[in-house]
This record gives C-alpha cells, structure tokens and sequence, in this order.
C-alpha cells in the first residue's frame, strides 16, 4: 500500500503526494521546506522571465547602423519574395527606426557638448 501525505489541499481533499518526512508530510506540504520551496520558486520565476530570456538571447549582439541597414534590407527582400511575412520587417523597422533615433540622439549629444565645451573655451579665451 502506497502512504500518502497527511496533509490536506486548499480545496480540502486529501493531498496525493508521497511523504519524504518522518512527519508523514509532502514536501509541499513539510513547514521545514518552505524556505527551499519559495526560493525554488523565486529561482524558477527568475530564469523563465522575459528579461532573463532576453539577456540570454541578445548577450553581446549589439549591431552597428550599417548591420541595422544591411538586416533591414534583407527582411525587405524576403517580404518581397514571400518567405517573411509584412509584419516580421513592420516589427524589424520599427526596432531599427528606434535604433537609429537612439544614435542619432548620441550623436547630437556629443556634438552639443563639443560646442559647449568650444564655447566654454572662448570665453576664457577673452576674459
């Protein structure tokens, strides 16, 4: 005869999984493995977040604007032959947009502090 758990589920129904303890109790249900099993949890939930995936897939692939342009094209040719489909490249250009806009901003950043840092100069120039 197989022993199941003493314990009972949240809908009342007697809990069907074997004891591992000498309490007679799952390890769901042993208050000694709450800390194991929220860290478990915390642990689980941690790995198979989007951002987590994310960092997994795109570690160290950071592309240039010429890549960007060189990518986009392509996607452009394979919507055009039919092998991708139109809201692939919508979604690729509208990364790309967002990627060239991000650079764009850098570049005007540093040009600004450039001047400023030229204007700066000057001033102490004639003082």
């Amino acid at each position: 005869m197989v022993r199941r758990c003493k314990a009972t589920n949240a809908n009342g129904q007697p809990c069907s999984a074997q004891p591992v303890r000498a309490s007679g109790l799952c390890v769901w249900h042993c208050p000694d493995s709450a800390a194991q099993l929220t860290e478990g949890r915390r642990r689980g939930g941690v790995a198979r977040s989007n951002a987590q995936r994310a960092r997994k897939k795109y570690a160290g692939a950071a592309l240039s604007l010429r890549s960007v342009q060189g990518l986009l094209s392509t996607v452009l040719q394979d919507v055009i032959d039919g092998t991708t489909e139109p809201g692939i490249a919508t979604a690729a250009a509208t990364v790309g947009r967002a990627i060239a806009s991000v650079a764009q901003v850098g570049d005007l950043e540093t040009r600004l502090a450039e001047l400023e840092e030229r204007a700066a100069g000057a001033e102490r120039g004639i003082a």
